[in-house]
């Protein structure tokens, strides 16, 4: 009989064969691996760090790790056996769930697209790259693997898909904006310090969110029903209580988490706040409020709208509910679908992002309020409407919910992007 190491060594190959294979025919793969070039490139604030870059990076590997058909919980029982000359003996031991060695490969499709980003920047903006190489390279690095990471602890944690992946949006962008809020308190000796800023506030806002889900995903629960409402072999289940409740008018998708509900209270009080604080008593040159309704949308809206409940629920809820060609439109008003689910929180988020900046503009209207009011409205509607429309036509073609988050998210980043630019050129 083999050794073990050797022949899970060759299975280890094998096994590494096959989802290379596999992940060079996602187009989820290949919009991570530019995106990623795209950070690398992006312009940097006005401290030098590349606080944008990060941002686009953190998007990134969000995207290039997407949803593995594997199993998600962290730790599983490996046996092994080996033979002796008067009999034999088994013993077992913990090892890491393929879900999550599936998830770390992934990190090769950002983690390329940043050196060739930074390749790029090396050879054409050589005096440019002098300065940014470091930032680039350290702390592109730390987010990638910091992202990574709260990707993880959030699955293994028993959350739906689309709640992880912005649990980990806002983990992130928050920390980075953190950072940037930091430069206007820190000396400029004190410059060394962003690293242990960026990763101390990534883990502050990462357990405030852990802890916010812990009296949903912990307590009285029952079995899920089946593969149908849920993802398989998630950590939490579904209250008995609440096993159908959201199957209504408008459908089941997706789930209404008790976390989200919580999220979207605290986000609006932000809102609200900003609104008074940066629309309405103060202007400033710089698009603040634009960039906080940025992070609420596209961490908290766009994962609901594309990911749903993850391609196992989808692709079996239109397999038990197909809609025929004489009732297409009837169907897809009153039977739960992938576009009128996504329409919904698309359109809900951006109503929640864009009525701020209107009350500001008409309530004070003669003033500076109001065209900072209006300006942001103005770039926050044009940005959403490309992005419901982008979500709405990859929902419409039945493509892989990763394949949606991916060119959404990217639409999102892009139009935020050109957002800044118009910024600048008009300031």
């Amino acid at each position: 009989m083999e050794e073990p190491s050797e022949g899970q060594g060759g299975m280890v190959s094998t096994v590494m064969r096959i989802w290379l294979r596999h992940d060079c025919l996602r187009p989820a793969s290949w919009v991570s691996l530019c995106l990623a070039v795209c950070a690398a490139l992006a312009p940097v604030s006005e401290s030098g760090v590349p606080l944008f870059g990060w941002g686009i990076l953190t998007a990134a590997v969000a995207i290039g790790m997407g949803e593995v058909p594997a199993s998600i919980p962290l730790w599983t029982f490996q046996v092994y056996a080996r033979r002796w000359v008067f009999g034999g003996f088994t013993w077992s031991a913990l090892a890491v769930t393929h879900g999550v060695y599936w998830h770390i490969v992934r990190l090769l499709w950002p983690t390329a697209g940043l050196a060739l980003g930074v390749a790029f920047m090396a050879i054409f903006q050589p005096s440019y790259s002098v300065e940014q190489l470091p930032w680039l390279i350290g702390g592109g690095w730390g987010v990638i693997v910091l992202t990574a990471g709260t990707l993880i602890t959030f699955l293994v944690s028993g959350f739906l898909i689309a709640d992880a992946y912005s649990g980990t949006l806002v983990t992130g962008w928050t920390a980075i904006t953190i950072v940037g809020w930091s430069f206007a308190f820190l000396p400029p000796w004190l410059v060394w310090t962003i690293p242990a800023v960026l990763f101390v506030g990534w883990i502050c806002v990462g357990s405030v969110l852990l802890l916010l889900a812990t009296g949903v995903f912990s307590g009285d629960y029952t079995e899920s029903f089946g593969s149908i409402l849920l993802r398989n072999d998630s950590v939490a289940g579904v209250p008995k209580e609440d096993v159908f409740s959201s199957i209504g008018f408008l459908g089941t998708l997706p789930v209404r988490s008790q976390w989200r509900r919580s999220v979207r209270m605290i986000v609006i009080a932000i809102l609200l706040v900003a609104m008074v604080g940066w629309l309405l008593l103060t202007t400033s040159a710089i698009p603040r409020y634009e960039f906080l309704a940025s992070i609420v949308f596209g961490a908290t809206a766009i994962p609901a709208a594309s990911l749903l409940d993850g391609y196992k629920v989808v692709s079996d809820w239109e397999y038990l509910m197909p809609c025929r060609r004489r009732s297409r439109w009837l169907e897809t008003l009153t039977t739960p679908n992938r576009i009128s689910q996504a329409g919904i929180v698309l359109v809900s988020y951006g109503a929640i992002i864009l009525w701020p900046p209107l009350v500001v503009s008409l309530a004070a209207v003669g003033s500076s309020g109001a065209g900072s009011g209006l300006q942001a409205a103005s770039f926050l509607a044009v940005i959403a409407v490309t992005t419901l429309m982008a979500c709405l036509i990859l929902q419409r073609a039945r493509a892989r919910t990763e394949t949606v988050f991916a060119v959404t998210l990217t639409v999102w980043v892009i139009g935020v992007w050109s957002m800044v630019l118009v910024c600048q050129s008009l300031s």
